[in-house]
């Protein structure tokens, strides 16, 4: 009797901790292998999975060797992050860092995408993908870490004239190169929807706009943000941005535009009205009309005046 209560203690044991042991949050690339030819681009997404514990922040490093394969583009307008305090990019040697955060939380059983990266082949041989420095914050209000684990990618870079098939399931030839699918690419990005926000992790709690959107064909090249007090935007004030982007106005009363750029060269701007719009009496252009009309009252008025004195003046010549 004692035995099967201690057996049956054991087997309750197991089955409340063993999914929890199982189940851990975990990094991950898809696809986790693939072959490609010398010189040809082959893509490489960075996801997390959480299992349902709710996340705010994921960090780290992705390691690649700089010698086998080169960073062609790096995108991240599907990402779970919506605020990237260090977007993905290529550092020093073979890194790429990254730095994001996604206000309100993350929390979902299947996997999330971070970002993705398509490569160049450079030479033949066996490429591995790894992940260091990674951590992943709990949206808890107090930046608890996350037990976090990581997998790897191995890419077998073989020689042009093979026939290989990615693990994708396409032959690897038939692929375009970067260059063939900019030509091809006549369509904008897709509309986006720009947001103000303020965190007392990014810039010391003052404003910042966020925004990210994808292109379906090319990718997204870059991003220009201008602020103005006018309603259009000026050919010549266009600034390169990432987001998060810090405004310059903190009070809110300008007009930000942000145009997105897609590697062919297309654009989208989309508009974000003032949040706290200027009283009229408070705008620029009110006060310059108010000087420009009192000019022309004090104009008008002194050549009414001398115009008054003047045929005085030849009277009383002619009397005299």
């Amino acid at each position: 009797m004692k035995i099967k209560t201690l057996l049956s203690s054991v087997l309750i044991l197991i089955i409340i901790v063993l999914p929890r042991m199982t189940l851990a949050s975990s990094l991950s690339f898809s696809p986790t292998s693939q072959k490609v030819a010398k010189g040809e681009l082959l893509k490489v997404g960075v996801y997390i999975s959480t299992e349902g514990e709710d996340i705010n922040a994921v960090t780290g490093h992705l390691n690649f060797p700089s010698e086998m394969v080169s960073v062609d583009s790096i995108n991240y307008g599907n990402s779970i992050l919506s605020f990237w305090p260090e977007a993905p990019h290529k550092t020093s040697g073979g890194v790429i860092s990254f730095s994001g955060v996604t206000p309100g939380g993350y929390a979902a059983t299947s996997k999330g995408l971070l970002f993705s990266v398509v490569f160049k082949s450079l030479k033949e041989g066996s490429v591995d993908l790894s992940l260091s420095d990674y951590m992943a914050l709990k949206n808890d209000g107090e930046g608890s870490k996350v037990s976090l684990s990581s997998g790897t990618s191995s890419i077998v870079v073989t020689p042009v004239s093979s026939s290989i098939t990615t693990s994708a399931g396409t032959d690897a030839s038939k692929n375009l190169s970067q260059e063939a699918i900019v030509a091809k690419d006549g369509e904008a990005p897709e509309t986006f929807i720009p947001l103000v926000g303020d965190h007392q992790d990014i810039f010391d709690s003052k404003y910042f706009i966020v925004f990210s959107t994808t292109d379906k064909i090319s990718g997204i090249d870059h991003y220009e943000i201008q602020e103005s007090v006018w309603n259009y935007a000026a050919p010549s004030s266009w600034v390169k941005a990432e987001s998060p982007y810090l405004l310059r106005d903190q009070k809110l009363h300008s007009y930000v535009f942000v145009k997105a750029f897609d590697r062919a060269g297309n654009t989208r701007m989309e508009t974000l009205y003032p949040l706290y719009p200027q009283k009229f009496y408070q705008s620029i252009a009110f006060w310059v009309i108010i000087i420009l009309v009192t000019f022309f009252v004090v104009f008008f008025f002194k050549k009414k005046l001398r115009s008054e004195i003047c045929p005085t003046n030849n009277e009383n010549q002619n009397r005299s």
